[in-house]
């Protein structure tokens, strides 16, 4: 699943860059493009929209979901089961996005609430300048899940956006037993 959500991912910064690319061409200057930003809140907008849509196609719930009104639901979207009777069963996935701030203490608070989550799988985003520092954070990530002592076993997507480069970097990796695998 960890492979997927990189694909969408991936999509989503490919289909907003195309955007910048096709705005700058009609402005007659395709060097524009690479100074146009993709704001904070169109990223959340894209990054949820595409994960409620691929979600429901799953049968899963999400939170926030723009088509039934539900704001967000303890993390910045989940997607969750329920039973037949429309009981929670639990969690499938938690992502927090921290994409205004470029304060490792502010992302820091965001990360380690999402390693909280009993979900199988988790997605952190990300945004910082260049390509350093967005491994350099990945790296600080890492080692704070190792340190986590975590009940359950998770995969873990990290997608770092690079102002600098105008890219997601992504990264996963495994936790369990409070181990990192």
């Amino acid at each position: 699943m960890i492979d997927q959500f990189k694909e969408w991912m991936l999509d989503i910064q490919n289909i907003a860059l195309d955007a910048k690319r096709d705005a700058a061409l009609a402005e007659g200057d395709e060097s524009l493009w690479k100074r146009q930003i993709w704001r904070s809140p169109d990223k959340n907008s894209a990054i949820k929209a595409r994960f409620r849509d691929e979600g429901e196609k799953l049968g899963y719930r999400s939170r926030p979901s723009y088509k039934t009104g539900a704001g967000e639901w303890l993390y910045d979207f989940v997607w969750r089961k329920f039973d037949d009777e429309g009981h929670l069963q639990e969690v499938v996935l938690a992502m927090e996005i921290e994409m205004s701030d470029t304060k490792m203490s502010w992302i820091m608070k965001d990360f380690t609430k999402l390693l909280q989550s009993d979900a199988p799988y988790k997605i952190f985003i990300f945004q910082l300048k260049t390509e350093t520092d967005v491994s350099e954070a990945m790296e600080h990530f890492k080692q704070t899940a190792h340190r986590y002592k975590s009940k359950l076993p998770a995969e873990v997507l990290l997608c770092g956006w690079s102002t600098s480069l105008n890219r997601f970097l992504l990264t996963d990796f495994k936790l369990g037993s409070g181990a990192l695998t």
